[in-house]
């Protein structure tokens, strides 16, 4: 029995090292294949490494690495797929490689499609594609060299150089010659002149020379307009100068130009430092001096242009002394325009600090006499209603201190409707008929109209009383049928009756508010001083002289 078995092991080791030499033999013949190209022999043999030994992914591995030398990517995947879970650990690296390897292979494929898409469409977009794929695979010049041709086309030599002058293209004469040519174009010269004023013009600005700087990026400007990094420059250089001028100066007007400047002002801090201690200084002096302009305007503008200033405080406070005491200097003058103006100081003083009874109640003083002593004399146009004549109009004047003048005229709407030329009298007595048959249909209509001049005289503002009188005229007319000599109808007629024509006196008085331009008026009329008619009225005033 025991012969047996060890008869058995034997067997098994030396089919295990018939197999191991088989796969060994089979791997060096797929090898040689990849060394000669020869991918498709790998597909067919690669499978036998598998028989071979079933545990291992080698035969996976290579037969993925064939398919995708034979651009079929997506059988590489499958295949990977497979030797990665028989991957041991010399074999993961290689498998880790050639997942990159297909990554990239598609990548290549997608940047070449889009190449070529883009090319075929005339899109600048193209030359950038050309050399990512170039970029992939530098020992694919012909990439570069379509890349080149691109950006040459749209004239973007720089990027057309940065390919030549790579190493990968060291050893292309075409290349070399073609740098060569596109370095000495007009297009280059400008870019070599740019480059070279650019350097110049930041050697200068490290030794102060900020003038010369200046001049070497307007330089540069001139080989390309519009480069941001020379624009920058220029404009640093410009505001180095500006300041160097400022401090050599050293006048508040220097400093004060500096910041309104259109530099970039880096210096802005110191300046804004130094303007500041200039304007309290020059505040403090004016104040001192009673010189209410010069102290407005420092330090007006101190506080403006610096609202958390440290001395805002103390500016605030010799503000508000000054003000009030040039308020209280006007408040004692009979004029308007004194008193807008202690107005306008006080208010001022109750802007700048803090507001107290006293002030509220000097300010409300000045503001009663300001108005009073400057409110002016008003013309007005105004509707004017009655129940008897509701169509009317009054004009005239409400005057601050002085007695006005006014003129109102009303009618009703009847007066504005016609009568017929004939006429009759209360014992039914016609006058030009030219009809023999006119018959009183019992109809009847009154028109009136009167007019007044009165005076208007200012109570307390807002109220003004009116008064005035003058004659009211009222006329009745009749309504009649007209009837031909045959009896028939003719028209309807309005006739007057000229024994009801009436022309009588009327006075009138009432009251007038006018607030902001806008009337109001109510009172009342009485006609031959025994009928009365409540009058009212609505209109707008405006500013005379």
């Amino acid at each position: 029995m025991k012969a047996i078995l060890t008869g058995l092991l034997l067997v098994c080791s030396i089919l295990a090292i018939a197999q191991t030499d088989d796969f060994f033999t089979i791997e060096r013949r797929i090898k040689d294949h990849i060394k000669n190209g020869r991918w498709d022999e790998v597909v067919v043999t690669a499978p036998d490494l598998v028989i071979a030994d079933p545990t291992k992914g080698n035969g996976y591995y290579y037969t993925a690495m064939a398919f995708l030398k034979l651009n079929q990517p997506d059988k590489a995947n499958e295949y990977l797929a497979q030797a990665e879970p028989l991957a041991d650990e010399e074999l993961k690296p290689l498998l880790s490689t050639l997942k990159n390897e297909i990554n990239q292979y598609r990548e290549a494929n997608q940047v070449l499609e889009l190449a070529e898409k883009q090319e075929k469409q005339g899109s600048k977009r193209a030359a950038d594609e050309w050399k990512k794929l170039w970029e992939l695979d530098k020992l694919k010049t012909e990439y570069a060299l379509n890349a080149v041709e691109l950006y040459v086309e749209q004239k973007n030599y720089p990027q057309a150089l940065e390919i030549l002058k790579d190493p990968a293209m060291a050893n292309d004469p075409g290349a070399q010659a073609l740098y060569k040519r596109i370095n000495s174009t007009p297009e280059m010269t400008k870019i070599n002149g740019y480059n070279e004023a650019l350097l110049l013009g930041k050697q200068n600005m490290k030794n102060g020379n900020y003038s010369t700087a200046i001049s070497n990026f307007s330089t540069a400007l001139r080989f390309q307009p519009n480069d941001a990094e020379a624009g920058s420059q220029k404009k640093l250089a410009e505001d180095e100068l500006a300041w160097q001028t400022t401090r050599k100066t050293n006048t508040l007007e220097a400093f004060e130009s500096y910041l309104k400047g259109t530099t970039l002002r880096n210096h802005k801090a110191e300046a804004d430092e130094i303007v500041m201690r200039a304007l309290i200084r020059f505040g403090n002096k004016a104040a001192s001096e009673n010189n209410f302009k010069d102290m407005e305007y420092y330090f007006g503008k101190y506080m403006k242009q610096y609202p958390n200033g440290s001395e805002n405080t103390a500016a605030r406070q010799t503000m508000c002394d000054t003000y009030q005491a040039a308020a209280d200097k006007e408040k004692d003058k009979k004029t308007a325009f004194a008193q807008k103006q202690s107005i306008a100081y006080l208010t001022k003083v109750k802007t700048i600090c803090s507001s107290t009874p006293a002030l509220e109640t000097a300010m409300k003083t000045a503001n009663k006499k300001a108005i009073r002593y400057g409110r002016p004399n008003r013309g007005f146009i105004a509707y004017v209603y009655d129940s008897l004549a509701p169509i009317g109009l009054s004009f005239g004047t409400i005057n601050n201190r002085k007695v006005g003048m006014y003129i109102t005229v009303r009618a009703n709407e009847n007066l504005f409707q016609g009568n017929s030329f004939y006429t009759v009298n209360d014992q039914g007595m016609l006058d030009g008929s030219v009809f023999d048959d006119v018959r009183p249909t019992g109809e009847t209509r009154t028109s009136h109209f009167d007019g007044t001049l009165g005076l208007t005289k200012k109570i307390a503002f807002p109220l003004w009383l009116y008064a005035g009188g003058g004659i009211n005229y009222s006329q009745l007319s009749i309504q009649v049928d007209e009837y031909n000599d045959s009896g028939r109808f003719v028209e309807s007629e309005w006739i007057k009756n000229t024994d009801q024509q009436f022309i009588k006196p009327v006075v009138e008085a009432g009251a007038i508010i006018d607030v902001g331009g806008f009337q109001l008026r109510g009172g009342g009329k009485m006609i031959d001083f025994k009928d009365i008619y409540y009058t009212l009225g609505v209109g707008f005033s405006f500013r005379r002289g």
